[in-house]
């Protein structure tokens, strides 16, 4: 029986939801509004980039097992790598990967890494750094977000100098897709990882969590043909507004986490432009279905139909975004499913299933700003259902001791997961029997095995397949009312070229890519 109440299973989902909403984890295939002046152009080197981030405090340490915001996800894109990597066009490549081989159905792993890349501080990276690494995760005693993701894993160990060979527990065919995960980042072994020595695009010059980040160009860097800026600058604004107006001076040149309502404004002033990429992060109701009223599945039912998804998203996003169908897996998931009936505003369909529940008292809804819009959806939900003659009371929370006080423990919540790595954890990691972040009670030993059959299943068509069968148990049953999913949003000066869309929110990975107009 997982212990839901426990402090690490509340801080370690803090800081995936942190990191992973914006950058790192999602299997987003990223499809932008692209500004006209990124056609293609030959790159010219120098200058400093300065962009503005949003999400840094002074507490924010570099060691990537914890990044416990946007910013400190965004930092560790500058100074580090990983074994895997995603292309703009969502494809596998290696990063300190030179190959991998499955072998044993997928239960075990062969990588060859890269020879002749350096840290930062000068050591050459081998293969026990790499183990090294990757083991810092998988303790017992580690609050690394990634530990729930390596429960399967069974050993890593050394095979010579550039080799490492992965075992599993049991066969898993997306295992190059986690080792994208953003905290999987191989450093030296001799060296503190709250130092931030990687062998990244940038080397850290000066941290001062919560203020700003100097970074200057990685002279040695491994990928050629990359890194334009000689000088880097990371500054931690956190106010929506004030980041914008930096931008529009021109103290920045990228804002980060544009909120739609800020769209206009920047679309309005000359010379500058607005990315937008598809994404998997989404933004939900849950109930605990084995608690009344909530294990009644006419009310589940109703309150699913009694959520005018089409007026949130025009509302809270501006409609920057794709209305949810009660389910994690997306159309920016490549086996994502298409064929499973929407689950549209219908006051007719909430009040049959709603006199059928027989309820009658106030459904209680815990709401906190924990996102942005999440009260104002609560709201407009709360409006649609009265429509059906179904009572909703809104219970506000103050966002502050949110995760440790209300989450895994009020019956009816708002919440949110930020984008991740496949179609496997958008299913396993708020839903799978075991999982510490199971924040409906779903457990369903047949949903299970639908996704252990997944995992081993090498043909594509019929692992697409075994993904829906698990995502319409839980369109059908589960205790998630899937809202929306919204796109993430990053403005950019006219000066700045070669900008793109990269998968999942990823375009941190912009600023060794791009370059200023020369």
């Amino acid at each position: 029986m997982v212990d839901n109440s426990s402090a690490y299973n509340n801080l370690t989902r803090r800081r995936f939801l942190h990191s992973s909403a914006a950058f790192g984890a999602g299997a987003a295939l990223a499809t932008s509004v692209l500004p006209t002046f990124a056609a293609a152009q030959t790159p010219t080197r120098g200058g400093k980039l300065v962009v503005g981030v949003k999400g840094g405090s002074t507490g924010d340490p570099l060691d990537p097992l914890l990044i416990p915001s946007q910013a400190a996800a965004y930092v560790t894109y500058q100074y580090a790598n990983w074994l895997v990597e995603r292309s703009v066009n969502n494809e596998l490549k290696g990063d300190l990967a030179e190959s991998w081989e499955p072998s044993e159905g997928g239960k075990k792993w062969t990588i060859k890494l890269k020879q002749g890349v350096k840290f930062h501080n000068g050591k050459d990276m081998t293969s026990e750094d790499v183990v090294y690494s990757l083991n810092r995760h998988r303790g017992t005693d580690s609050k690394s977000p990634a530990r729930p993701l390596m429960k399967q894993w069974d050993d890593v160990k050394s095979e010579g100098p550039h080799q490492i060979v992965i075992s599993l527990k049991e066969p898993d065919v997306g295992l190059p897709y986690l080792l994208t995960f953003i905290h999987l980042v191989i450093q030296p072994k001799d060296e503190d990882p709250n130092k931030g020595i990687g062998t990244g695009p940038f080397v850290l010059e000066k941290a001062e969590p919560g203020k700003r980040y100097t970074f200057k160009r990685n002279p040695a860097y491994f990928k050629p043909n990359t890194v334009w800026f000689d000088e880097l600058e990371v500054l931690i604004i956190n106010d929506d507004t004030a980041r914008i107006s930096a931008l529009l001076s021109g103290s920045v040149h990228i804002s980060t986490e544009v909120t739609p309502n800020l769209v206009a404004q920047i679309k309005n002033a000359p010379n500058f432009d607005i990315v937008s990429s598809e994404n998997s992060k989404f933004y939900y109701l849950t109930m605990l279905i084995d608690q009344p009223p909530f294990d009644n599945s006419d009310l589940r039912l109703a309150l699913k139909y009694a959520v005018d998804r089409e007026m949130i998203l025009k509302g809270v996003l501006a409609g920057y975004g794709e209305i949810g169908n009660d389910h994690p897996v997306n159309s920016a998931y490549p086996l994502h499913p298409t064929d499973i009936p929407q689950h549209n505003y219908d006051v007719e369909k909430a009040k049959y299933h709603y006199k059928r529940s027989g309820s009658s008292a106030p459904i209680v809804l815990h709401t906190a700003e924990i996102f942005p819009g999440a009260v104002d959806m609560s709201v407009m939900f709360q409006q649609s259902a009265a429509k059906a003659g179904i009572p909703v009371e809104l219970k506000r929370e103050p966002v502050d001791g949110w995760w440790d006080n209300v989450y895994l423990k009020a019956p009816f919540q708002v919440s949110y997961w930020g984008s991740l790595t496949t179609e496997d954890q958008a299913l396993s990691l708020p839903f799978a029997s075991d999982a510490p972040w199971n924040d409906s009670h779903w457990r369903k030993p047949e949903f299970d095995n639908l996704l252990a059959q997944a995992r081993s299943e090498p043909n594509e068509q019929s692992r697409k397949s075994l993904y829906r069968d698990a995502c319409l148990q839980i369109h059908d049953n589960g205790g998630h009312i899937t809202v929306m999913f919204p796109r993430d949003i990053q403005a950019i000066s006219s000066k700045v070229k070669g900008f793109v869309g990269f998968p999942f929110g990823e375009n941190a990975r912009n600023t060794q890519h791009c370059w200023f107009e020369s």
